[in-house]
């Protein structure tokens, strides 16, 4: 006989946002076009390694895409294209899902273009060759 209990800590995640550029509004990330932070990259790994599995392979897949595109953005119908292709979302709801808590932790970002198309992207802040050499069971930094 055991009992399950849900206990909130509530403690802030003070080590994942440390390197991170501060933004004025946490909903939205601004895309720098500016030199790289150093603290950035660490932070950001640190964060990959307590994120599941499937939120990072979406943003390697989407720095894959970045590194492809000259833009430096992805259009939102691209990466869900793409992410059904490699099998890691089903649906439109879990890609939202995933990219709402990257978003929330400043690793990706989103804008409108002039047509009205959502652009995705991953601040320039973030190395993505970092990124896309991220292994999982990798010792964090």
């Amino acid at each position: 006989d055991w009992a399950w209990k849900k206990v909130h800590t509530y403690r802030p995640y003070i080590e994942e946002v440390k390197g991170l550029p501060n933004t004025e509004s946490s909903k939205k990330v601004k895309k720098n076009k500016g030199n790289q932070k150093p603290g950035a990259a660490t932070a950001v790994l640190k964060v990959l390694a307590y994120l599941a599995p499937r939120h990072t392979e979406v943003l390697q897949g989407l720095a894959t895409l970045q590194l492809s595109n000259s833009s430096n953005s992805v259009s939102y119908s691209i990466l869900r294209d793409d992410c059904i292709k490699k099998m890691l979302t089903s649906s439109d709801t879990q890609l939202r899902n995933i990219i709402k808590e990257l978003s929330d932790h400043n690793i990706m970002g989103s804008e409108k273009d002039d047509q009205g198309i959502e652009q995705m992207f991953i601040p320039s802040t973030i190395p993505l060759q970092d990124i896309l050499d991220w292994k999982l069971n990798q010792p964090t930094i």
